[in-house]
């Protein structure tokens, strides 16, 4: 998927995951929206709120795979992801919930999207941005009090479920690129 015209291995390899990314990012947006905040919202709202996670996050994996340009639509999607971040973290009940374990995703998913420490840098300033969010969300979201519950730790450890795929390709980087780029036109 990705664009026809980006020809540089290394920005291939990151669009590639960007996109990867986007396409899997609202399945655990999902879980968390039924999971942390559909006995205080109800149905609808959570199922308004897990259409919007997956046409934002699909809509920027289609703008990358049409535009060929990530820079802004990157920006954006860390953005928007520490502000799903802090939702996450307040409905779950705070910094005492092990869904604040899922501040770790924004720096790896970061760095592993943009390969540098810079990248890694950013996502850790939108994880930090978004743990001290949650602690005003409280007069901005419509949540009662949460309690933190034990399958709380269903959400960090889907995340971290994820890991075990992508971290294998980092041990055999032989296998994760195209033989031939002319003719193999989609990835």
């Amino acid at each position: 998927m990705v664009h026809p015209t980006i020809t540089g291995v290394g920005e291939r390899l990151r669009q590639r995951r960007f996109i990867g990314v986007m396409l899997a990012a609202p399945f655990l947006a999902a879980g968390a929206a039924v999971t942390l905040v559909t006995s205080s919202l109800g149905a609808a709202v959570t199922v308004t709120a897990i259409f919007a996670a997956f046409g934002l996050c699909w809509f920027a994996a289609l703008l990358v795979a049409a535009s060929g340009r990530m820079a802004l639509v990157g920006r954006a999607a860390l953005l928007f992801g520490g502000l799903a971040l802090a939702g996450a973290i307040f409905a779950a009940g705070g910094l005492a919930s092990p869904v604040a374990l899922l501040a770790l995703t924004l720096p790896f998913e970061a760095w592993w999207i943009g390969g540098s420490r810079r990248a890694a840098l950013w996502g850790a300033l939108s994880a930090l941005g978004a743990v001290l969010l949650q602690l005003f969300a409280g007069p901005l979201l419509p949540l009662g009090s949460a309690g933190i519950a034990a399958w709380h730790w269903l959400l960090p450890l889907a995340w971290a479920l994820t890991l075990v795929p992508r971290l294998n390709s980092l041990r055999d980087p032989g296998n994760t690129q195209p033989v031939s780029l002319a003719r193999d036109r989609l990835e």
